[in-house]
């Protein structure tokens, strides 16, 4: 487990680290769809959003077609993924979607974004997926505002997406 605790991030940081996840558990697995590559996408732009890009925001990732908001997933992506991997790829999709989505209408809510992120790093745990040190996803110079911290700069957001290559040798 990262040495720098969960409670210590911001929920820009989580959701990052969720999606880095995310795209590792993909890489992992070999496992490639248009519809995954515009969810990390969206996810990975919650790290500059500032309080007016908000409701687009919302609006852009409500209208994917694979985050499950009241539909199912696609026959297409459900086909172009290994069967065995098609439940835990939905469970960490839609953990990585809520980890910054329970603190979307209610700011306090930061143990709902840490169960979120701590099931994502269960997944990863079961899947052989490696977790990214949370110590480069702090902003050192940055106090939290209303839970989420700030928007990040593109060469922070860089260094952040930067950290997604890792995958386990045996693959």
């Amino acid at each position: 487990m990262p040495a720098l605790p969960i409670d210590s991030l911001c929920v820009r940081a989580r959701q990052c680290i969720a999606a880095t996840c995310l795209q590792r558990f993909c890489r992992r697995h070999a496992i490639h769809h248009p519809a995954l590559c515009l969810f990390m996408d969206q996810r990975c732009k919650v790290a500059q959003l500032g309080r007016d890009d908000f409701a687009a925001w919302e609006q852009g990732i409500a209208s994917l077609p694979i985050t499950r908001m009241g539909d199912p997933w696609p026959e297409d992506v459900c086909q172009a993924n290994p069967r065995q991997l098609l439940a835990p790829l939905m469970a960490l999709l839609q953990h990585v979607l809520e980890t910054s989505a329970c603190t979307w209408y209610d700011d306090d809510d930061l143990p709902a974004s840490r169960r979120q992120l701590d099931a994502v790093l269960r997944l990863c745990g079961q899947q052989d997926v490696a977790v990214p040190a949370f110590d480069g996803y702090r902003q050192h110079d940055a106090p939290l505002r209303d839970s989420w911290g700030p928007p990040l700069k593109a060469d922070e957001l860089s260094a952040w997406q930067a950290r997604i290559s890792p995958v386990p040798a045996h693959h």
